[in-house]
């Protein structure tokens, strides 16, 4: 046909001619609206991963503790909401649980084969068993060796644990209450059965049952236990030795400085990463920018080799979730939203927090290139002058921590900004799909028209070729 070209490839190349303005167009607003999309969900995931952090600051973030004893008498554990203070403590005596032994020749011994043994726990007459020794020694040939599996395995058994001491030229069955306190003291009586009355087994107290008494700050306490469990809310204290007259242990609660400091390290962190990330998403910043800002995430990473192999983890899908790409410089620069969540999260760094204190009384300003730098030494004396005033700050009803979640609530919450956003953006996409759906069929039907064309074409020279070759 034309300089050889068949019918089929004409028109293709027609339509590709015909259909190239649209399909540039398709392509271009497909692209723009991905990488709006992808823009908000990176966002997204930010906003709610500050959000998560904000919250674990308001938590316990500035409520860890440290805390001493001054001697080994006594170990402390604490949390974090324990209050701080000094306390004096004089360990009086520990709590012990009761034990009373009695002797046998030997632990071949032979049991009564009548008579009933009851052992009694403290004072409530449920507390207590039975041993029956006509049913369970009625062949005669129980020995003292079997008395502790009677006890220990009875399924009534209230709290008791035998075992046998030996001592030589003889045993003892030492019977233990596994309960301290002076509540938990054992009694044990045998009753012949023969009329004449339960009687005492001629046991022998060995330890008695008795209560810790201690002193704490010249209050007089009493505990059934060696741990004291929130004497002192949040603390509990293991009594270990008692103390001689006079003596005592200066236990010392205080705040762990070294945790507020991250604390708020870390909220500063959390706060210039999210402006970054709006900057990226928002302004035409050019590759330099883009690889500027990169090293200094990077720079970010080789810094924490300190770290605990889960942090590196959380570390790496958050880089993950919110890495920007190049092509994705600036793609959100035309919406205000963004922008004005970006300067009221700013205007909260400069504002009060409730107690009248500012960030920059703490050492927490904005530097020159527009990130929140700390001054350590001025945040380590705030700290340590006053640190429940810097934790109020941020935890206080109405702090930092609360204003900026209310900032980024109404992007990050069910059917919020972010949400209406991705919602309008997929519509969008599903329309150029469709559009795109659309042109493809227009044409193919473009095609079809101009093939059959074509094809007739090529008919009709060819029948016309035919019948000139008749005149030659």
């Amino acid at each position: 046909m034309i300089s050889g070209m068949g019918g089929a490839t004409f028109a293709e190349q027609l339509i590709v001619a015909e259909r190239a303005g649209k399909d540039q167009i398709f392509k271009s607003n497909m692209t723009k609206y991905e990488a709006q999309l992808d823009a908000y969900e990176i966002l997204e995931r930010s906003l709610n991963s500050m959000s998560s952090k904000l919250e674990a600051i308001d938590g316990d973030a500035f409520e860890s503790k440290t805390s001493s004893v001054s001697d080994d008498s006594a170990s402390i554990t604490v949390e974090s909401g324990a209050p701080t203070g000094d306390y004096d403590l004089h360990i009086e005596q520990l709590a012990q649980a009761h034990q009373l032994t009695k002797s046998f020749a030997s632990e071949d011994a032979l049991l009564p084969t009548t008579g009933v043994i009851n052992i009694q726990l403290g004072s409530d007459p449920a507390d207590s068993i039975s041993l029956d020794m006509s049913a369970l020694n009625a062949d005669g040939t129980a020995t003292v060796k079997d008395i502790t599996g009677m006890i220990n395995s009875h399924p009534g058994n209230p709290g008791v644990q035998a075992s046998l001491v030996r001592t030589g030229g003889q045993v003892e069955l030492m019977l233990s209450s596994k309960e301290t306190g002076a509540a938990n003291n054992i009694s044990v009586t045998m009753d012949p059965m023969d009329g004449s009355g339960a009687k005492d087994w001629g046991m022998v107290e060995r330890r008695a049952a008795q209560d810790a008494k201690v002193n704490l700050n010249g209050m007089d306490i009493t505990s059934s236990s060696n741990n004291l469990a929130n004497v002192i809310d949040g603390v509990s204290i293991e009594l270990n030795k008692a103390h001689k007259p006079g003596e005592s242990s200066n236990i010392k609660i205080e705040s762990d400085t070294d945790a507020s400091e991250q604390a708020i390290e870390d909220f500063v962190d959390i706060f210039n990463d999210l402006m970054d990330e709006i900057n990226k998403l928002t302004r035409s910043m050019g590759s330099e920018a883009l690889d500027e800002l990169n090293e200094e995430n990077a720079d970010k990473d080789d810094n924490s080799d300190e770290e605990t192999d889960e942090d590196k983890e959380d570390d790496e899908d958050d880089d993950s979730n919110s890495s920007i790409t190049e092509d994705q410089l600036g793609v959100l620069k035309g919406d205000s939203s963004i922008r004005m969540l970006q300067q009221n999260m700013r205007d909260v760094i400069f504002n009060t927090a409730p107690n009248g204190m500012r960030l920059s009384d703490i050492g927490v300003e904005f530097g020159r290139d527009g990130k929140l730098d700390i001054d350590s030494e001025k945040l380590s004396k705030a700290l340590k002058d006053d640190p429940n005033a810097v934790q109020d700050m941020f935890t206080d009803s109405g702090s930092y921590v609360d204003k900026l979640d209310k900032i980024i609530d109404p992007f990050t919450k069910f059917q919020g900004s972010m949400d209406l956003k991705k919602d309008n953006l997929e519509m969008q996409i599903e329309r150029v799909e469709t559009s795109m759906d659309n042109h493809d069929r227009q044409m193919e039907q473009r095609y079809q028209i101009y093939l059959a064309q074509f094809t007739a074409m090529e008919a009709t020279i060819s029948q016309l070729q035919s019948s000139s070759s008749l005149f030659y």
